[in-house]
């Protein structure tokens, strides 16, 4: 998975207000963002985003030229309500409630001057039925009736904070449509449900439908007329669209007095409520909390998470069979998120994604946690880093779950007032020198060994899943929006503490695999393999002869590393038996010779104690092997012969040594002795 900014044209940065508690619905490439809460009052506009222009557009026109215009009268300023987008067939039964509205509003407001067209859905109807319902020059729409619970109507000057926020949340579940799908007959909407006017003792319970099937030519607000037995004023409740239903379930959050969790379920054709009778055990009152829908074995689920009860912050899940109307509590396997309030849960190809929210202490969260439906687990988010070690122990790693995350968000504990918060497994080897028929299984193991790390324990009850994620992640928040869209999830607004937010990130929860080129090059490989071949028989084409024992070796390689040896093997040397060249390598010992040989084909710098006085080491084993460095122009195991040679200089052996370097044109050697014998009176103090 994949964190990254959302683009932004530059010349529309800071459009969007620094807003919580609002509303995101995607629908055909945009964005609808409503209401919220930027700290002093309840925001009314409507805002949308363009995905395809990456910008935010402004209502009435600008200067891109025409922008959108929304008919109707718009709901009051608000906060902490729910935007549920949700699509239906045209339906007579449901033309025939919205006219009856439109009439009995036509005579009780003749000359409303805000009386105007019907929304889109019903005007394609009536064009298909070769009729209209013209009143004079104005089409109708009741939208007179305006139940604020004796808030301002135009809901943007009301200073009082929402009093179920506890730093809010609106999880919505989003139905994504297809860019290119054109069918006339389905009609779009995004039913607004309460939420917290910013005055009266109790929350909103009035329901607002924004019509949305015309596009951006012909938005329309209007307040469909509804029976049923509504949930009543209802803040920081969940909303989630059923479309198996054709439904909208509501669970109920808080009212502003008390919290509550009762369901209820909107026909959205009919606009037609009724209250839920469920089985099994309900989740216990709350509000604050998030909840998604996901398709499973047929069946809509609808899962509630979190949330605050009045006195804690919660981190339970439950589930409601839509299909039975039962609940349960399923068992969930890894670690659970830690409780909180405020944040977002977002459904998409079978996995819940929670981000950020309010914790205990005032502390905002910006952490990734992600439930898997076909594990019924808590996956382990991890960011690139970890996959990195992961990987080098060879752990199977789902190219889908490269992902990133993070984000939180602030709220208050009750409901008295606006308390803005702060917001696989590893096998390890050993390093022994093993000796191995194959030279492959030989560096596997070496390597191995190197890449050891602590493995999981086998008899672990839970061996959890893991997911990676890169790139920047949103800060901490929450009362922040979590939108669907394709494979991408859109993290908007939000606050922590007293800083509102109004920016804006995406996660890719599939990103294409980045294209790497991981493996070894050639050089690399002879670097690594090389000393595989280390005097081994197999493949080799020299042999030298050193007193009386065969070291074996090959042509090409110490002529890379040698001129000394090149010269040699072009001037001819007498065959073995099996057509190998053998060489006899006189003056030198068997011991040194093979210790030149190792560092050629291993690189490994010689350790030699100048100091020991065992026979065939110290001193002499150094000297000898760098005589046998110059004489085969290895000019780095020179040097480290060198190096091991400096601390052996003092006033018995600089003379000789001085010679020596002479001898072998050790200059540097050479230099320190002489430097030696400048200050020698000063060293020997």
């Amino acid at each position: 998975m994949r964190w990254s900014e959302a683009a932004i044209t530059s010349d529309d940065v800071g459009t969007a207000p620094t807003i919580k508690n609002h509303s995101v619905t995607y629908h055909r490439g945009l964005l609808y963002c409503f209401g919220g809460y930027d700290g002093r009052r309840n925001h009314q506009t409507l805002l949308i985003y363009s995905l395809k222009e990456q910008r935010w557009l402004t209502p009435g026109g600008g200067r891109h030229g025409a922008e959108f215009t929304v008919g109707g009268s718009a709901p009051p300023g608000r906060n902490g309500h729910t935007a549920t987008l949700a699509t239906c067939r045209s339906s007579r039964q449901r033309r025939r409630l919205i006219e009856a509205s439109i009439r009995d509003n036509m005579m009780a407001q003749p000359h409303n001057p805000n009386i105007e067209r019907v929304p889109e859905f019903m005007e394609r109807d009536l064009m298909r039925r070769g009729g209209n319902m013209n009143i004079g020059n104005n089409m109708i729409v009741d939208d007179s009736r305006n139940n604020n619970e004796g808030g301002n109507a135009q809901g943007g000057d009301d200073h009082r904070p929402n009093p179920n926020d506890i730093d809010a949340e609106m999880a919505e579940e989003v139905n994504i449509m297809d860019s290119n799908e054109d069918d006339d007959d389905e009609d779009a909407q995004i039913i607004i449900i309460g939420g917290w006017l910013g005055s009266g003792p109790l929350a909103a319970h009035d329901m607002w439908v924004l019509d949305i099937s015309g596009g951006l030519e012909r938005l329309r607000w209007f307040q469909p007329p509804s029976r049923g037995t509504n949930p009543g004023p209802c803040n920081m409740h969940s909303s989630d669209f059923i479309p198996s239903r054709g439904e909208v379930y509501v669970f109920r959050g808080g009212n502003g007095r008390e919290y509550l969790n009762d369901l209820h379920a909107l026909d959205v054709e009919s606009y037609v409520w009724r209250q839920v009778e469920t089985n099994g055990e309900a989740p216990q009152q709350r509000a604050n909390h998030s909840s998604a829908v996901l398709e499973w074995n047929g069946t809509s689920e609808l899962f509630v998470f979190g949330g605050w009860n009045g006195s804690e912050r919660l981190n339970d899940i439950h589930v409601l069979d839509t299909s039975t109307s039962t609940w349960s509590t399923p068992r969930v396997t890894g670690v659970k998120p830690h409780p909180r309030a405020g944040m977002t849960l977002t459904a998409l190809r079978g996995r819940l994604y929670l981000f950020g929210g309010s914790g205990t202490s005032s502390k905002c969260f910006d952490d990734l946690q992600i439930l898997d439906r076909a594990e019924m687990c808590w996956l382990d988010v991890n960011d690139e880093d970890a996959k990195s070690t992961a990987a080098r122990c060879d752990n199977a790693i789902d190219d889908r779950d490269i992902h990133q995350w993070g984000s939180a968000y602030s709220g208050q504990d009750g409901m008295g007032g606006d308390d803005d918060q702060q917001g696989g497994e590893c096998r390890g080897g050993n390093s022994r020198s093993i000796k191995f028929a194959d030279w492959r299984s030989q560096e596997n193991h070496q390597v191995g060994s190197a890449l050891a790390c602590t493995s999981a324990n086998p008899n672990d009850e839970d061996m959890v899943p893991s997911v990676f994620v890169t790139g920047k992640p949103p800060g901490k928040r929450a009362g922040h929006t979590s939108t669907a869209v394709g494979k991408h999830i859109y993290v908007f607004g939000g606050s922590c503490g007293t800083d509102y937010l109004n920016d804006f990130f995406v996660l890719d929860t599939d990103p294409p695999p980045l294209m790497k080129v991981t493996e070894p090059a050639s050089p690399q490989l002879y670097a690594r393999r090389l000393q595989h071949f280390y005097n081994d028989e197999e493949f080799s084409d020299v042999t030298f002869m050193v007193e009386g024992r065969r070291v074996y070796g090959h042509k090409l390689v110490l002529s890379t590393v040698s001129d000394c040896f090149r010269a040699m093997f072009m001037t001819g040397f007498r065959e073995s038996g099996a057509g190998c060249t053998e060489i006899e390598i006189p003056h030198t010992t068997y011991d040194i010779f093979v210790a030149m040989m190792e560092y050629i084909y291993t690189g490994k710098a010689p350790e030699i104690d100048v100091f020991s006085t065992e026979p065939g080491h110290g001193l002499d084993r150094a000297i000898a092997l760098l005589e046998l460095a110059d004489q085969f122009f290895l000019y780095n195991l020179k040097q480290s012969c060198e190096q091991l040679l400096q601390p052996a200089v003092n006033a018995e052996t600089y003379t000789f040594l001085l010679n020596v370097a002479q001898k072998t044109n050790a200059s540097q050697l050479e230099s320190y002795c002489r430097y030696f014998e400048r200050n020698m009176n000063e060293l020997m103090d």
